[in-house]
């Protein structure tokens, strides 16, 4: 075997030592891993070795070379698929003022990234959820607090896009926004017409799994009560780069509360608690206050919580109160 090259991954202009060709089914086809040793992604002919980016599902299986990750030089198995955040959404109970329910996400990479943000109000009702908001209005905010897009009922403008994309609300009073976004920082806010309350669920799916940007580090800040008002948050670890179907991500969640009376929240959440669910409703971890179990790991993320109280969502003894809901891609 020839000694490991250096590769360039387009994404993130980074080194990256290990290639892989797969054929139609996983590990067929597996050809030299290390050929054209010593040149740069930009110089190897596309003949041999595309960009990820051509491999549309992104799923090893196009017979198309594809950057991967790998521990092992010599071993065609230690090349692993790195997963993607494909959606997120969070349920909570909007009121009004403060508040409403705030979203935020971040699409990271250098390419735009098609989305669609959905708030939900009414198709809640089908699955059991209590006081649902009526008719929620959806507004979408760049960075520099500008507004992006708008919409009150998903019918009244965008019908045949938002249709075309394969999520259209289950109500006409719902609200959806399908934009392609610059790489960046994004708020989406839900709140109720003519100041109304209730449950609501606040989403955004990737519509561009193509495209080499992430929807990524995402975070819900609302009220919290008890019982079904508690916040809710979800996200599914889609499939990503290398020569298997088993892509993984490593996350870390986080539940704030004391930290949010640092930026003008007076009735913030003082002690959070955080549980973490698989697709089946089974519990994978669960944490009160963040210093019990796990601080080295976490403290080595950089993002630690500033309040020892903090869990990485509801009040711990039925506590209710504003917290924020977080989501980070570490890897």
């Amino acid at each position: 075997m020839p000694a490991v090259p250096i590769w360039v991954d387009t994404r993130t202009g980074n080194p990256d030592p290990f290639i892989t060709r797969a054929g139609i089914a996983p590990y067929a086809d597996l050809v030299t891993a290390w050929e054209a040793a010593r040149e740069t992604l930009a110089q190897v002919p596309t003949t041999s070795l595309r960009p990820q980016t051509s491999d549309v599902d992104r799923d090893g299986e196009d017979n198309q070379s594809e950057l991967a990750s790998g521990t092992d030089p010599n071993n065609f198995a230690s090349v692993t698929r790195t997963g993607k955040e494909l959606d997120i959404s969070t349920r909570l109970h909007v009121e009004t003022g403060p508040h409403v329910g705030i979203a935020g996400f971040i699409i990271s990479g250098n390419t735009p990234k098609k989305i669609i943000v959905r708030a939900m109000g009414r198709t809640l009702a089908q699955f059991g959820v209590p006081g649902v908001l009526q008719d929620p209005v959806l507004d979408l905010y760049d960075s520099s607090n500008n507004l992006v897009a708008s919409n009150d009922n998903w019918k009244s403008s965008q019908q045949t896009e938002i249709q075309a994309s394969g999520y259209p609300p289950g109500d006409d009073h719902e609200a959806a926004i399908v934009q392609t976004l610059a790489p960046g920082n994004y708020t989406a806010i839900v709140r109720g017409v003519n100041a109304t309350v209730g449950a609501a669920l606040l989403e955004v799916h990737d519509l561009d799994q193509s495209s080499a940007s992430l929807v990524t580090n995402i975070s819900t800040r609302g009220p919290i009560g008890t019982n079904a008002n508690v916040m809710i948050g979800g996200f599914i670890v889609g499939g990503g780069l290398g020569t298997n179907r088993d892509g993984s991500s490593e996350v870390l969640v986080r539940a704030l509360g004391p930290e949010l009376t640092s930026f003008g929240i007076a009735d913030a959440l003082l002690d959070p608690i955080l549980e973490l669910h698989d697709g089946n409703g089974n519990l994978v971890g669960s944490n009160d206050n963040w210093k019990d179990s796990q601080q080295a790991a976490i403290q080595a993320t950089g993002l630690a919580p500033s309040d020892d109280r903090e869990a990485i969502v509801r009040g711990k003894s039925n506590a209710t109160g504003v917290g924020l809901i977080e989501i980070y891609r570490i890897h």
